[in-house]
């Protein structure tokens, strides 16, 4: 027996209506959905020879994201760098171009009168750290080094939260006040490794950093166990150069005071 005509037709409309729901429900979905986000680098590498005695070398890595379109959110992935094409393509000729005008500056300084045999290095990348429960955590690296004896290198920690397509900020995170953070870092600082060490063989350099202020930076990163705040050199004393300093702070020390969100997408109990 054939079905009327009409009944077809709301047979086809009821599937068109059932389609679109589900594709509604999967484009509104949170769990992970940049857990497969595709993620590569584009890298420049290269060298001059100033003078018999000076070499420069260069060498340069940015992570290229092909899947993310959001102009607000790669803006701010690649903030500090004068970056607006964010194509593979562009951001290769952003390298290029970075390390002709280096060429350039340096041959407009006269090393050539350097006489001793150095090496000069310009570094600088970004490495994915992280990728997980759509928090992209990225670590930005830069080392300067022009002769002399210590190298100029920095660290800057930034975790990006891909489902609101921002930045994150520490207040993202916790419902501490600054002081509070300090505190909780200056006990923790004292519980590092480093410090116990510091306390047996560096009497000096320990009273200087545990007298030390904390300050609060918003050079965080975090793992499944930690919060991690990262200072470079000079930041916590200026007093005494260590290098840079990593100081964790547990879940289990900021749990009451943890975001609810924050919390439940990294699975905090």
């Amino acid at each position: 027996m054939k079905r009327p005509y009409f009944v077809w037709i709301f047979i086809l409309l009821m599937i068109t209506f059932a389609c679109k729901e589900i594709g509604v429900k999967k484009k509104n979905s949170t769990a992970d959905s940049y857990s497969n986000l595709k993620i590569d680098s584009v890298i420049e590498e290269d060298s001059l020879k100033i003078s018999d005695s000076l070499m420069i070398k260069y060498s340069s890595k940015l992570l290229w994201f092909p899947d993310l379109e959001n102009k607000k959110l790669l803006k701010e992935i690649y903030s500090g760098q004068n970056i607006i094409d964010y194509s593979k393509e562009g951001l290769k000729k952003f390298l290029q171009d970075e390390k002709k005008n280096l060429y350039g500056q340096l041959k407009s300084k006269k090393l050539s009168n350097i006489k001793s045999k150095d090496d000069w290095q310009y570094v600088s990348q970004m490495d994915l750290k992280m990728n997980k429960n759509d928090y992209l955590y990225i670590q930005y690296y830069n080392n300067q080094f022009e002769g002399g004896e210590k190298d100029q290198y920095h660290y800057q920690e930034r975790v990006f939260d891909l489902r609101n397509n921002k930045k994150l900020k520490l207040s993202d995170i916790v419902s501490l006040s600054k002081e509070e953070i300090s505190k909780l870092l200056k006990t923790n600082l004292e519980k590092t490794t480093m410090m116990q060490q510091m306390k047996k063989y560096d009497q000096k350099g320990y009273a200087i950093l545990s007298s030390a202020n904390i300050p609060v930076t918003e050079n965080f990163y975090f793992d499944d166990n930690n919060l991690y705040f990262h200072y470079n050199m000079n930041e916590i004393s200026e007093n005494y150069d260590i290098g840079d300093i990593i100081v964790p702070i547990s879940w289990d020390d900021l749990s009451e005071n943890l975001k609810t969100d924050f919390k439940e997408r990294m699975k905090i109990n």
